[in-house]
């Protein structure tokens, strides 16, 4: 990753904080306890999707063979790194603890015993899939009545990135 990016995510991941501390001095008692039991789930999936997109991307950068391929992930990569702080800190003003990021993420294992044109193809499927049950989760949480407020607004927020990722996966030409 260049220093650029570098700086850029933890610009990024400091702002995030900042807007969370101003979150918490608007909200005192930080919205914990307020949420319900599908939205913990949400946000725990949603954690655990932007760790293995980030294991994903770098996994795409290291042992991809195909330039453009390499390019979308450093895309997702630095995509996913900064939801990640965005969910990070939502988790922390909902009073939530997220999945230990070095539990091991079973996709991403098996592609790493992949070289050449088989991993490429296997990437290349495994983001797909990813993205389009992600998708329905973050589109099912964006339309439920009784979902929190901030929760529904990351979901909501995040959906547009996400179909990118899922039409730039597609378009993938392996």
């Amino acid at each position: 990753m260049s220093p650029q990016r570098m700086v850029l995510l933890a610009f990024s991941g400091c702002l995030l904080l900042f807007q969370n501390n101003l979150s918490r001095a608007q909200n005192p008692s930080g919205g914990a306890g307020a949420v319900s039991a599908a939205d913990r789930k949400f946000l725990l999936d949603a954690a655990q999707h932007g760790l293995h997109e980030v294991k994903m991307g770098m996994l795409g950068v290291e042992r991809g063979t195909n330039s453009d391929l390499k390019v979308y992930a450093q895309h997702i990569l630095d995509d996913h790194a900064l939801s990640n702080a965005e969910i990070q800190a939502l988790a922390r003003l909902k009073g939530i603890a997220l999945p230990d990021p070095a539990k091991i993420d079973d996709p991403a294992e098996r592609l790493s015993g992949l070289t050449g044109i088989e991993f490429d193809q296997a990437f290349v499927r495994e983001e797909i899939d990813g993205h389009l049950k992600a998708i329905a989760e973050f589109e099912k949480e964006d339309q439920s009545a009784t979902t929190d407020s901030d929760i529904k607004g990351f979901a909501h927020s995040a959906l547009p990135k996400m179909h990118a990722h899922l039409d730039q996966a597609k378009a993938l030409k392996l």
